[in-house]
């Protein structure tokens, strides 16, 4: 994709305290960056649109500069929200008049990775979750901020099973970005909603105001991923899984997972009401009503363990301070006026308590941009940049997979898999990337003859390599690989599919793994179309 080519030649840019040094995603609301910071510490670095390559000349517009204040304001708000389960903003400012944030990068798995791994967990995990979920929405509610667009893709575990929630106000500050961008000629024409399909609540479909109710519905669409391990509502389109959101009525938890007390349909069912004076009043309440179902002697310590009352967790200690924003004069924010007061779980080093927002996706069911999301725990450092696409040629018969040992290639044992699509044609022996090129746990894009979409050379977690023709056997959109869920994405309906697996489907629509490529990791570290 161009974007991501263009997000790419940023790698080694310099932002005030940090530097960045590989392209993670192109999430929808803009690239996220892997970058260091002055203590060589690893963050997540979010941009709210696209930065241009070249830097920018003459003075901003009066849009430009009350777009930025107000997006200021609400990354100083968002700075506030320093608690054990929310993944916070550490820093935050803005480069050529595109803002971003800053996060801290541990290791963590997405929610949705997790559970389209393993499946639905048991009902003392998913309590568990539940209440982390819930402690992090009282606590924000309690500020005045909402999160807007809260789903599993967005909650990750860390390794000590603790949930984190990301990305709280993201989609406030996108759908900011894009009333900046809408042009005068358009007026007021209303903007389509870009949250997850997963948790919309009809009020946002429809365009109306949000509360604390549209949390709570997105909190009910997340426990019914959790107990069933699939969506309240599935569609082939956006449009489809809208209309149910709409108008039908929650499919009942047992069709997808038998044997659950009928009882925790009623839970959903009000969480999840059309009309939001129906619903639950907080989330809390929605905990309360879980533990009387699934744990009746547990009830009171859950409610105060939700509250903050007794905490549920105890970090060993807190994360260093924030940087001092360093970015052009409008939203930088004042010196000292973002004091980070709240401790966060934190492991192994103080570095590594800068936790990452990596948005693997696991337990229920993300970029970055990103604040970071859920899925396995899986604690890589990402330590090189993803080059930009270049040309070559293949075609898909066999993913061939090779370690590499030190910097030095052996040759690859290919696996063979099943074979999907009309094979492309082939350019035998072209090289596609050297092995330094690609970097663990990053992706890199070549031509493929013949066709519109690239094929996808990946670098996997183990050092292994594998490549895929990126066209989603779903709709024929190309997939992009995501560093931090670690899987392949398509950015039409979202199907996932698992390159550790042979691209085998972790989350429909798509029913059919993508196309493999066969390469070959050769002893001069050229990775070639075999």
């Amino acid at each position: 994709m161009v974007a991501h080519s263009l997000a790419a030649k940023l790698v080694g840019t310099v932002l005030g305290n940090y530097r960045l040094e590989q392209l993670l995603e192109q999430a929808k609301a803009g690239p996220v960056f892997l970058a260091r910071g002055q203590d060589n510490a690893p963050s997540l670095l979010r941009f709210i649109g696209m930065p241009s390559i070249e830097s920018r000349s003459g003075p901003m517009s009066q849009a430009q500069m009350i777009f930025l204040g107000r997006c200021q304001q609400e990354a100083m708000q968002l700075a506030s929200l320093q608690h054990p389960h929310i993944l916070p903003v550490l820093d935050y400012g803005n480069y050529q008049g595109i803002p971003y944030l800053v996060y801290p990068h541990v290791p963590m798995t997405a929610v949705r990775t997790l559970g389209a791994q393993h499946g639905p967990a048991d009902l003392n995990t998913v309590g568990r979750c539940l209440r982390h979920i819930a402690s992090a929405l009282e606590f924000a509610h309690a500020r005045a901020i909402l999160h807007r667009n809260l789903s599993t893709s967005c909650i990750f575990l860390l390794s000590d099973q603790q949930a984190v929630v990301a990305e709280f106000g993201l989609l406030r500050l996108l759908e900011m970005s894009r009333q900046a961008e809408t042009s005068p000629e358009s007026g007021n024409r209303q903007q389509q909603y870009e949250g997850s399909s997963e948790s919309s609540a009809p009020e946002q479909l429809l365009g109306k105001p949000v509360d604390v109710y549209t949390d709570i519905y997105a909190l009910g669409a997340v426990l019914y991923r959790l107990l069933s391990g699939h969506a309240p509502f599935v569609g082939k389109t956006r449009e489809e899984v809208a209309r149910q959101h709409l108008y039908a009525e929650v499919p009942p938890i047992s069709l997808r997972r038998p044997g659950l007390p009928a009882e925790l349909d009623q839970i959903v069912r009000k969480a999840m009401a059309k009309e939001p004076a129906q619903r639950f009043r907080h989330a809390v309440e929605i905990v309360e009503a879980y533990y009387r179902i699934v744990d009746p002697q547990n009830v009171e310590r859950a409610i105060l363990s939700t509250t903050g009352a007794t905490p549920s967790v105890h970090p060993s200690a807190p994360l260093p301070a924030p940087s001092r924003p360093r970015s052009e004069p409008v939203a930088s924010p004042a010196a000292g006026s973002l004091p980070l007061r709240g401790p966060v779980p934190q492991h192994g080093t103080a570095r590594d308590a800068r936790m990452s927002r990596r948005r693997l996706f696991t337990l229920v069911g993300a970029g970055g941009g990103t604040v970071i999301a859920a899925s396995v725990i899986a604690a890589i450092l990402l330590n090189h940049h993803a080059s930009p696409a270049t040309a070559g040629s293949s075609q898909p018969v066999v993913a061939a997979k090779a370690t590499t040992t030190g910097g030095a290639a052996t040759q690859p044992t290919a696996t063979t898999v099943a074979q999907t699509q009309p094979a492309p044609t082939k350019s035998a022996g072209n090289v596609l990337a050297r092995v330094t090129d690609v970097p663990v746990n990053s992706a890199k894009k070549f031509t493929i003859a013949n066709q519109t979409n690239p094929g996808l050379l990946i670098h996997l977690s183990d050092n292994n390599f594998v490549a895929f023709d990126s066209t989603c056997t779903h709709a024929g959109c190309s997939v992009d690989y995501s560093a931090q869920s670690q899987a392949l994405i398509c950015p039409c309906h979202g199907a996932m599919f698992d390159p550790a697996k042979n691209a085998a489907v972790l989350h429909g629509p798509a029913t059919t793994p993508l196309t493999p490529i066969k390469i070959a990791v050769n002893a001069d570290g050229t990775i070639t179309a075999s």
